[in-house]
């Protein structure tokens, strides 16, 4: 058994079936199959339940898929180390953020590709919870999130602190001409919110600061993509409270954005990596010239 043959037995798993784990691998079933056959033979264990239309990974199958993700990861972190030794800045540089973050990063993109303009830079968008994913199946190489999240397992670079506003329709700014809306105005709307998949975060901040006021949000949407929750506060479906942030200049003049009186936790935005995750040359080039500004700033609560 080599590495091509945990390759083609990862694949399978993450597919469900030969037949689409052969067309992933662009091989014939049959060949593939018999590699399955043979792996179980020379292990002496059942990898995978066969009867019929039922396909079910076994014990040993799961316990082997779970090394074998580890060694093909570590495979692939070596290869890329040692390849690195006498290279230049290149490559692919995988980034996942979310859209209320993005436009932190935005000035410093620019200046690492005037500086390394042979790395390509891919940039993937999800809440924290999908960020998080991303980076344990190493599809990303940072990630540029919201806090809180498992400080166990990154590393990170925390960003200025980011405070709350108010975002309506350009329309309905006269309703508030002194360019601020208290909670209590903000609870007599309908309210549009973003919410993580999974866990904490900007939702539950922002209806626990209502609730210190002991008003009642009327709460119609919640969806875990800012972009979304704008193009419908841009109908008039309602307003939203997001981090300034999540504005960004694409937005510019198709909302009124007010300060919210109250006092508000500021949002706390990072970028993380994982602990036990060899970083590309790219990857670290990006890291240095975020270390290198002045991005961190303690956020009061």
């Amino acid at each position: 058994m080599d590495m091509k043959h945990l390759h083609y037995f990862c694949v399978i798993v993450e597919e469900g079936q030969i037949t689409k784990a052969a067309q992933m691998l662009n091989m014939a079933q049959p060949p593939l199959s018999q590699q399955l056959k043979n792996m179980e033979d020379e292990l002496g264990v059942k990898l995978i339940y066969r009867e019929g239309k039922r396909w079910e990974i076994t014990e040993a199958g799961y316990a082997l898929y779970t090394r074998a993700k580890r060694l093909l990861a570590e495979m692939e972190d070596t290869c890329r180390e040692i390849g690195e030794f006498e290279s230049n800045v290149t490559g692919t540089l995988s980034i996942g953020t979310s859209s209320v973050c993005m436009s932190l990063i935005t000035g410093q993109l620019s200046r690492f590709h005037q500086e390394y303009p042979e790395v390509y830079v891919k940039i993937g968008h999800g809440d924290t919870h999908h960020l998080e994913e991303l980076l344990h199946q190493n599809k990303v190489d940072l990630a540029l999130l919201l806090l809180p999240v498992d400080d166990n397992s990154y590393h990170m670079i925390e960003l200025e602190g980011v405070s709350f506003v108010a975002v309506l329709p350009r329309e309905w700014a006269d309703r508030h001409p002194s360019g601020e809306i208290t909670l209590q105005e903000a609870a007599s709307y309908d309210l549009l919110l973003g919410r993580r998949t999974e866990g904490y975060g900007l939702y539950e901040t922002v209806i626990r600061k209502f609730q210190e006021h002991h008003l009642i949000p009327r709460v119609v949407l919640d969806c875990p993509e800012i972009s979304t929750i704008l193009a419908l506060v841009s109908t008039g479906m309602g307003i939203t409270i997001i981090p300034d942030a999540g504005m960004g200049q694409e937005y510019g003049g198709r909302f009124c954005t007010l300060s919210i009186k109250e006092p508000f936790p500021f949002t706390r935005p990072a970028v993380v990596w994982r602990k036990d995750r060899y970083l590309s040359n790219a990857a670290r080039k990006l890291v240095e010239q975020l270390q290198a500004g002045d991005t961190k700033k303690t956020a009061p609560e």
